[in-house]
C-alpha cells in the first residue's frame, strides 16, 4: 500500500523498490535546489554594482526542488510529471550535471545524453552542416565520429536538400530535428529527455518518440522524461514522479500516478478537498457499465434529439421548440415540458436542424409551444406552421427580453389553469443555478421567472396575482434581494436557495429536485441522476436535460470541472443519493464531464452501495 514519503499537504503514494534488484543508474538523495533572487528590480549592470559595493543588494531564497528523492534502475523508463514550475526541469538539469544542488546528492552510473535544450549552442549563420560539426562537438563527438555518422543525421533530419541553406532560414521545427538527430546519434546508457517529444510537427513528434523506443527495446538505454502530456507519459514509462511546487507529491507505476495526476494537476482547492479527491483517484476500480451511460450528439441539437429519443423512446403528443441561441428560452419552457410531458427541442436561429425535423415527423406531436425571446427564429417558425399533420403551433416570440418571456408564458399557464401554487425565481446572468432549476421547475409543474439585475415589482405581483401561487422559491444570490421582501408583504411564503459558490447551490437544488422525481416516479423505472458540466461553453448541450432528467425521476447535478471543492461535493452528493440513484447519465461530450471525473463519480456511486 501506498506510504508517505514527505510533507506534503497530501500523502504521497510510493511504490515498493526494496526487492528490485536491478543497477541503481540514477540516484537521487534528499536534492533540494535554492535560487537566490535579488529582493529589488535593478534596470543596469551599473546599479547592480553599486548596490553590491554598498552592501544594499538582498537576495530572496526560491526553493525550486525541497528534498526529493527516488531511483532509477536500469531498464526504466521514469517519467517527471508536474505543472509549470513545479520543478521538474530544474531535477532533470541537476541530474544532467548542468546544475549543482543546493542540498543532496545526485548519483550517475553510466555515461548520460542530456535532450535538455534542442539546438543550444547553434550558430543561424552558419550552414545546417557547419550546425551539425559545431554541435557534435559541443556534445563531445569528435570530427571523425560526425564524418561517420553525418548521412544518418541527414537522413533522420529530413534536410538532404537544405544542408547548406543557413539556419536562420530554417523553421523551428527543422532545428529541432537537427538536434535531436545529432543528440541521439549515438547510443547512450542514460538517456534525458526534456519536453522534446513537443516540438516539432506531428510526424516529427512520431519520429522521435520511435527512436526513444528503439533506444529502450533495442539496446536497454534508461530513459528519464519530462512531458507535459500525461497520455505520453502513461505510454512511454513504467515508473513516474510527481514533483508539485518542488516537493514529491506522489512516485509509483505510470498508470496510478498519471490516474491521480490528470485528476489533480493544475486544479486548485482546500487541502480537505485534495484529500478526499486524491483518495478517491487513489481506488482506481473497475465499475459495472450498467451503473452508467453517456448521451451526447454531434452538437448541441444532436444531444437534445438523443434526449428526447430516449426518454420519450414511445412518442409525445406534446414538443416545447426553443431557438437554441440562448439558453433562456429553453430555460422558461420547463414548466410546460413537465406539465405536457414534452421533450425540448432547440433549433437554429436560421433553419430547423435536419435531426428534430426527423424526430418532430416521427413523433407528429399534436401541440407544439415554440419560444423564441428574441424573434428571429422566422424560419423554423414557418417550418413549423406548415408541417403535414397541421398540428397546433402556440408560438412566445419577440417579447423583448427573458424577464418579459417568462411573464408571457407564465400568463398563459395561468389562464389555462396549468400551474401549481409555487413558482420558482432565478437571475438570468449565465449562473448555473438557472440551469439546475430546469429539472424542478418541470417537476413541481411550475412556471420560472427570469430576472436580470433588479426586477419590476408590479409585474412580480401581478404575475403572482394571476396565478394564485402562495409559494416563491428564489435560487441563487445574483437574484434581486427586494423581491424577497414584496413577496412577503403580499403573503406570499418566500424561501431562498443561496450558497456562497453556485456548486452549493445546484447540489441543494438537485436534492430537492431528486426527492420531488422519486416521489412521482414509477417504481419500475430507473432513476438517472444526470450530471453535466459548469462549463459555459458546454450549456448549449443542456438545453434538454431539464426535461429528460424529471421524465427520468431523477435531476440534473452540475459539476465544475476546475475546483477540486466542487467535485468532492459532487462525489459526496452521489454517494448520499444512492439509495435513490440507480444510474449516472452523462450529458454532453466528454470534453465537458471528463474521462477521469465521470470514473469517480461513478466509483463514488459503487462505494456507497457496496457500504464502502
Amino acid at each position: 500500500m501506498p506510504e508517505n514519503v514527505n510533507t506534503s499537504s497530501l500523502a504521497t503514494a510510493v511504490e515498493d523498490l526494496s526487492e528490485d534488484n536491478r543497477q541503481t543508474m540514477v540516484k537521487v538523495d534528499h536534492v533540494s535546489m535554492i535560487f537566490n533572487m535579488a529582493s529589488e528590480q535593478l534596470n543596469s549592470l551599473k546599479e547592480y554594482a553599486i548596490q553590491i559595493a554598498r552592501r544594499k543588494l538582498f537576495f530572496e531564497g526560491f526553493t525550486a526542488l525541497d528534498d526529493v528523492s527516488f531511483e532509477v534502475k536500469k531498464g526504466d523508463v521514469f517519467g517527471i510529471i508536474g505543472t509549470n514550475g513545479s520543478g521538474k526541469s530544474t531535477m532533470l538539469k541537476i541530474i544532467a550535471g548542468v546544475l549543482e544542488p543546493t542540498k543532496g546528492t545526485c548519483e550517475i552510473n553510466g555515461n548520460i545524453a542530456p535532450l535538455i535544450e534542442l539546438g543550444a549552442g547553434f550558430d543561424t549563420e552558419l550552414s545546417a552542416r557547419e550546425n551539425i560539426y559545431l554541435n557534435g562537438a559541443l556534445l563531445g563527438y569528435s570530427k571523425e565520429f560526425i564524418n561517420d555518422h553525418f548521412d544518418e543525421i541527414v537522413e533522420f533530419a529530413e534536410i538532404e536538400k537544405f544542408l547548406d541553406m543557413p539556419l536562420k532560414n530554417y523553421s523551428s521545427g527543422m532545428v529541432a530535428r537537427i538536434a535531436f538527430a545529432i543528440a541521439t546519434v549515438i547510443v547512450p546508457e542514460i538517456l534525458v529527455v526534456d519536453e522534446v517529444l513537443s516540438v516539432g510537427d506531428f510526424m516529427f513528434q512520431k519520429k522521435c518518440e520511435d527512436r526513444i523506443s528503439e533506444l529502450i527495446e533495442k539496446h536497454g538505454v534508461t530513459v528519464l522524461i519530462v512531458s507535459h502530456s500525461n497520455a505520453q507519459v502513461e505510454r512511454l514509462c513504467n515508473k513516474v514522479i510527481w514533483i508539485e511546487k518542488g516537493h514529491t507529491r506522489m512516485m509509483g507505476d505510470a498508470a496510478s500516478v498519471c490516474r491521480v495526476y490528470g485528476g489533480l494537476g493544475g486544479r486548485t482547492g482546500s487541502p480537505e478537498a485534495e484529500q478526499r479527491v486524491f483518495d478517491a483517484l487513489q481506488r482506481g476500480k473497475e465499475h459495472d457499465e450498467g451503473d452508467f451511460s453517456a448521451i451526447a450528439g454531434d452538437d448541441a441539437n444532436g444531444t437534445a434529439v438523443q434526449l428526447a429519443s430516449r426518454g420519450w423512446e414511445n412518442g409525445f403528443d406534446t414538443a416545447v421548440v426553443v431557438n437554441g441561441s440562448t439558453h433562456v428560452n429553453a430555460i422558461v419552457s420547463n414548466g410546460f415540458a413537465g406539465i405536457f410531458d414534452a421533450p425540448i427541442l432547440p433549433v437554429k436561429p436560421d433553419r430547423t436542424p435536419d435531426a428534430v425535423a426527423s424526430i418532430l415527423r416521427e413523433a407528429k406531436p399534436s401541440t407544439i409551444f415554440f419560444v423564441d425571446c428574441d424573434g428571429i427564429a422566422f424560419n423554423p417558425l414557418d417550418d413549423l406552421m406548415s408541417l403535414s399533420w397541421k398540428p397546433t403551433v402556440i408560438p412566445f416570440v419577440g417579447l423583448d427580453g427573458a424577464f418579459n418571456l417568462s411573464v408571457a408564458i407564465h400568463n398563459y399557464g395561468a389562464a389555462h389553469d396549468l400551474w401549481s401554487d409555487e413558482t420558482i425565481i432565478v437571475d438570468f446572468e449565465d449562473n448555473a443555478e438557472s440551469l439546475t432549476a430546469a429539472a424542478l421547475a418541470c417537476a413541481k409543474h411550475c412556471p420560472i421567472f427570469v430576472t436580470h439585475g433588479e426586477a419590476s415589482l408590479d409585474q412580480v405581483e401581478k404575475a403572482f396575482s394571476l396565478g394564485r401561487h402562495k409559494h416563491a422559491l428564489v435560487i441563487g444570490n445574483t437574484a434581486d434581494r427586494a423581491i424577497d421582501a414584496h413577496l412577503s408583504e403580499l403573503g406570499i411564503e418566500v424561501e431562498r436557495i443561496a450558497y456562497g459558490s453556485p456548486q452549493k447551490t445546484c447540489i441543494e437544488v438537485c436534492e430537492r429536485t431528486l426527492a420531488l422525481t422519486q416521489k412521482k416516479g414509477s417504481a419500475n423505472r430507473a432513476t438517472e441522476l444526470c450530471v453535466a458540466s459548469l462549463s459555459l461553453s458546454q450549456w448549449p448541450e443542456l438545453l434538454g436535460c431539464g426535461a429528460y432528467a424529471a421524465k427520468r425521476g431523477g435531476a440534473l447535478l452540475l459539476e465544475n470541472p476546475t475546483d477540486l471543492d466542487d467535485i468532492a461535493q459532487c462525489l459526496d452528493f452521489v454517494e448520499r443519493s444512492s439509495a435513490q440513484v440507480d444510474k449516472l447519465v452523462f450529458i454532453g461530450k466528454e470534453s465537458g464531464v471528463a474521462r477521469l471525473d465521470r470514473e469517480l463519480l461513478v466509483e463514488a456511486l459503487d462505494d456507497a452501495r457496496s457500504g464502502r
